[in-house]
């Protein structure tokens, strides 16, 4: 299936992630500083909800055409902030996101590729290398095996996928944030190759 979205820009991403990452608010952020912040509609702060928020941006397509919907003045790669309502989450970097729940935590990201793509990447790691030990070679690679839960949603209209990567045990967190940085990798190298191979 096409995305109707070629490639997924800012908004497609933070659409994403806060429509599809419980707890997630967006702070978006106008030229002018005003705000508006998007979550769920429990928390006091939040003016809009993802849901709409997301039928919006599907509108829109860029930040010009969506700052007069929502009242602000945005350049086409608006200025945004991704926190949360309700849950501890963090930027690690590369577009990883560390999501502390009451039960457990997880580790998310997006990217352009499908469901079924990332599968076959998340299926080609076979090993990473053990937490605090730089692999330089294939007997370097830590051998134990990690239980993992690996969450895929893609959203074709805003042509993205979103990764949810969560370990079984809570012993295996360190080792999850191992997999899940590898697999961001992983995404993008793949990314690159279908961008490559598309032109």
């Amino acid at each position: 299936m096409t995305s109707t979205v070629p490639l997924a820009g800012t908004l497609q991403i933070a659409a994403a992630l806060v429509f599809h990452l419980p707890g997630a608010r967006l702070e978006l952020i106008g030229a002018d500083g005003e705000r508006c912040s998007i979550g769920p509609m429990t928390d006091p702060r939040c003016s809009l909800h993802p849901a709409e928020f997301r039928q919006l941006v599907l509108v829109a397509q860029n930040g010009s055409t969506l700052g007069p919907m929502l009242g602000l003045n945005l350049t086409d790669e608006p200025a945004l902030t991704l926190t949360s309502s309700g849950v501890d989450m963090d930027h690690l970097g590369g577009g990883l996101y560390r999501v502390a729940g009451c039960e457990t935590t997880s580790y998310a990201f997006t990217t352009s590729l499908s469901a079924v793509l990332v599968d076959d990447v998340l299926t080609s790691l076979h090993a990473v290398p053990a937490v605090g030990h730089a692999a330089d070679g294939p007997d370097d690679l830590h051998d134990e095996g990690v239980a993992l839960s690996a969450s895929l949603v893609q959203d074709d209209g805003l042509g993205v996928t979103l990764v949810a990567i969560s370990p079984l045990g809570i012993g295996d967190l360190a080792r999850c944030e191992a997999v899940a940085r590898a697999s961001v990798a992983a995404c993008l190298v793949a990314e690159m190759e279908q961008l490559t191979f598309t032109s």
